[in-house]
């Protein structure tokens, strides 16, 4: 899953706080197409509200991270597989989160101390007004239990703490509902996304 962020009208699309279906599944990499996906709050004055809180993750076994010292990165390359996304060779992938701008990721507890990313989910851009989402995972033996609707709400919120209002993604159209729960708004305004492929066209 990719994000690209731009300014929209203020209170066009409002947060919905709704938990969404377990059905809907979280976002893997296909050839389907990708549909542009914006979150649409313009404010800061009022925290997005959390489905899961850090005590009943920790409850679960589970602790909320925002930085990758202790991320395993073989592991997280592992959820990477599992969900269908491509192998990142580990210097580059390292390299990717030094650039990263907000970061959230969910360990499960191990049994000596540090355990194995499960959920993760980052964002770059400019640090004022833009961000772009990516990679956002859960390891699919996790799947429809809440996490994706954890790490994205606290990366959202870490955001906006940040003042960073416009924030988009791209999304298979099979998880765009996910999303739109989470206040993102596909095509708003009409505005489409383009994504530069050195390809050749077919004719």
């Amino acid at each position: 899953m990719q994000v690209h962020g731009f300014l929209l009208p203020p209170n066009r699309f409002p947060l919905l706080p709704s938990t969404p279906p377990s059905s809907i599944p979280i976002p893997t990499q296909s050839a389907a197409p990708l549909i542009r996906c914006t979150s649409t709050s313009n404010t800061t004055s009022q925290p997005l509200p959390l489905s899961i809180s850090d005590a009943e993750l920790a409850a679960r076994g589970i602790r909320v991270r925002r930085c990758s010292a202790g991320l395993d990165l073989e592991a997280l390359n592992a959820v990477f597989a599992r969900v269908g996304f491509p192998r990142r060779e580990a210097s580059r992938l390292r390299v990717a989160l030094e650039h990263t701008d907000a970061l959230v990721w969910l360990e499960e507890n191990g049994e000596a101390g540090e355990g194995a990313p499960v959920a993760f989910a980052r964002a770059t851009g400019d640090g004022v007004f833009n961000a772009v989402v990516w990679d956002v995972v859960v390891d699919p033996a996790l799947q429809g239990t809440g996490l994706g609707k954890a790490v994205m709400e606290r990366l959202l919120g870490d955001l906006r703490d940040r003042g960073i209002v416009n924030i988009a993604l791209y999304a298979e159209p099979k998880v765009v509902g996910f999303y739109r729960m989470l206040g993102f708004a596909a095509d708003p305004d009409g505005i489409k996304g383009m994504v530069y492929s050195r390809r050749k066209n077919k004719r």
